[in-house]
């Protein structure tokens, strides 16, 4: 087997690392409440993809040279979700023009010389259950060379675990600063109390407010309406709204501001949607916690939200 030659980690980072993948690689869509918990980019020389199982003392491979776009995704689900979650993304991959490579699973991988042969993220951010994990490869041509998908899929207890490494010529991987988290589906959908349940906390994502405003519209928002329902089905469920900003001013006044957004929200859920007002807390941290960075317009929009934190469930 060769072994991939890696370059220094100038661009490694873990949460928040806000590096954006370019629309030319692979652009997987996750189920709802999927969380990006890692994200790297590096240049590569012979980053090993598997074309078969572990024999005798190597995992058979072919080399991938350019980019690697690396990331580690979270998917809360049920125990046994890893094969659905596999068809899921592998269904994606045939649709944007990749064509399938070597497939296996756990043990006819080669199980712990399988997974441990080949350069797959390590806890605490990804998790291989060596009984039930799956790996493919996927490639597609373009005309600045092949672009390369080696995707690890296993299970935790209610969390799946995606370990997705992409190999771009790179021309195709100038990064962009873009929010920290990619999630398929609306917030109404369920994704909102799956990915609050399961990591404690979450954005309404659905909320939007301008600079140095904290007042919400009279619209409807679905992700309150799922809020104020999951709250009304527990009396022991309390939660606390905690503000963010952009950076925008001075912090003093950003952290007004924040807690600010978050009573909105707060008054909202009670005098619009019925919540008990005892199992809600308020906070606001300012701009002392951003998920992008406030150089770009995008990032401080991203920035100017309220996240909702699991006290007791």
């Amino acid at each position: 087997m060769t072994l991939a030659r890696r370059a220094p980690r100038g661009l490694s980072c873990l949460i928040p690392c806000l590096l954006a993948l370019p629309a030319a690689a692979f652009d997987a869509s996750w189920p709802a409440g999927a969380e990006r918990v890692l994200s790297r980019s590096e240049t590569v020389v012979g980053y090993p993809l598997a074309t078969g199982p572990f024999t005798e003392s190597a995992v058979p491979s072919t080399p991938g040279d350019g980019t690697l776009l690396e990331e580690v995704w979270q998917v809360p689900g049920a125990p046994g979700e890893t094969a659905a979650l596999l068809s899921r993304l592998r269904d994606q991959l045939t649709a944007q023009g990749y064509e399938i490579g070597f497939a296996c699973a756990d043990a006819a991988c080669g199980g712990f010389d399988f997974r441990y042969a080949l350069p797959i993220a390590e806890g605490p951010a990804m998790h291989v259950d060596l009984g039930d994990f799956r790996y493919i490869t996927a490639t597609r041509q373009t005309g600045a060379g092949p672009e390369h998908v080696a995707l690890t899929l296993s299970q935790g207890g209610l969390l799946g675990y995606a370990h997705l490494a992409r190999i771009v010529p790179p021309e195709r991987a100038a990064p962009t600063v873009v929010p920290s988290t990619r999630v398929a589906g609306d917030p109404a959908d369920g994704g909102l109390i799956a990915g609050l349940t399961a990591r404690g906390h979450a954005v309404l994502e659905d909320l939007d407010f301008d600079t140095g405003a904290s007042a919400l519209s009279d619209r409807r928002y679905d992700s309150l309406v799922t809020l104020a329902d999951w709250l009304a089905e527990g009396a022991e469920r309390r939660i606390v709204l905690v503000g963010h900003t952009d950076t925008e001013g001075a912090l003093e006044r950003n952290i007004d501001l924040s807690r600010a957004r978050a009573l909105a929200v707060r008054d909202a859920l009670v005098e619009g949607f019925g919540a008990d007002a005892a199992q809600i807390e308020a906070a606001g941290v300012g701009y002392l916690a951003p998920r992008a960075a406030n150089s770009l317009p995008e990032g401080r929009e991203a920035n100017r939200r309220v996240e909702v934190v699991l006290l007791a469930q």
